[in-house]
């Protein structure tokens, strides 16, 4: 990977995590404005480590040919026709602190919060009968958010010191043309794949493969409906995707190869989806949405592609009924 133009002046650290490659993601690590001149943690995970200590015992960042005075982890090498500068070029970026221990026990706390979402939920949703699933599944979907967000943050993100760099959900900005159209071409190819293989296993009959609708009772009535798409719009793929992607598809991503980590992670994805007729789907969904977070080095753009193919989804029940 070679640097950009904006990357070879001198003193600079940034790296463009939208630059074709396959390890894209793995290069991809925002910075924080107090990072570049302070050598007490690691720039990698952002884990605390002893001064003067170029080896991140947390994830195996290890810092060298710096510039005097800089801890970096950026190599400098000079530019050959500019003798005072330098480029900077990145040895290991990216590493994470949780493996596959973290991730089993991550996955398994947040299938009990799961359960325990929905049986608070259908308790406090009782006393609304008149509203009864849409109340249940708003509520659930807000535990369940809260559920992943304190496991994530235990299993993976408390010995960082920016945690929101290490999932690449910091610097909200306007994204680049190359992402948006990858995060639209991501959208159309799940929803295209999703109707070729409802119209396939509808055309063969098999009736129980056969992806189920949005519920209308889980949709708010009135002006109310915009709680439903803040829930399953916005709260439902920014949980999601942090969990899924963020934690599972992050942490697998620096120990095995990448095709592998994107597998795998859709396979849990689908798994967590609880019904035969979707399995399939939310496994190419969830496949794409990897690839994307891999591609582009931001969760961002997984979050949009999922929330958009969510709101599709939400918009069109709504309609119809």
């Amino acid at each position: 990977m070679q640097p950009n133009d904006d990357n070879l002046r001198l003193g600079t650290n940034s790296v463009d995590p939208h630059e074709s490659g396959d390890n894209t993601l793995e290069l991809a690590v925002s910075e924080s404005p107090h990072q570049k001149n302070d050598p007490s943690f690691c720039f990698s995970c952002g884990r605390d480590r002893a001064l003067g200590q170029n080896y991140c015992p947390g994830c195996g960042y290890e810092s060298v040919g710096t510039v005097a005075g800089d801890d970096s982890g950026i190599a400098a090498e000079p530019i050959p026709n500019g003798p005072t500068a330098t480029r900077r070029v990145p040895r290991r970026m990216g590493g994470v602190t949780w493996g596959g221990g973290q991730i089993i026990l991550g996955v398994i706390v947040v299938v009990f919060a799961l359960f325990s979402a929905a049986m608070v939920a259908s308790l406090v949703a009782s006393v609304y009968p008149e509203q009864e699933d849409a109340v249940a599944t708003w509520i659930s979907v807000h535990l369940m958010a809260l559920g992943i967000f304190a496991t994530v943050w235990y299993f993976g993100l408390r010995h960082a010191r920016f945690p929101l760099a290490v999932l690449r959900l910091s610097r909200v900005q306007r994204p680049r043309k190359r992402t948006v159209l990858m995060m639209l071409g991501v959208l159309a190819t799940s929803l295209f794949a999703t109707s070729v293989y409802a119209g396939v296993v509808d055309s063969l009959g098999w009736g129980i493969l056969i992806p189920p609708s949005v519920e209308p009772d889980i949709i708010f009535d009135g002006p109310a409906m915009l709680l439903t798409f803040q829930a399953l719009a916005f709260i439902t793929p920014l949980s999601e995707e942090v969990f899924f992607r963020g934690f599972i598809f992050r942490g697998l991503l620096p120990k095995m190869n990448p095709w592998v980590a994107i597998t795998v992670s859709a396979l849990v994805f689908s798994l967590f989806h609880l019904s035969i007729g979707v399995m399939i789907p939310i496994f190419i969904t969830g496949f794409l949405l990897a690839w994307l977070y891999w591609r582009t080095g931001s969760l961002w753009a997984a979050v949009g592609a999922h929330a958009g193919q969510n709101a599709l989804a939400v918009g069109l029940q709504a309609l119809s009924t």
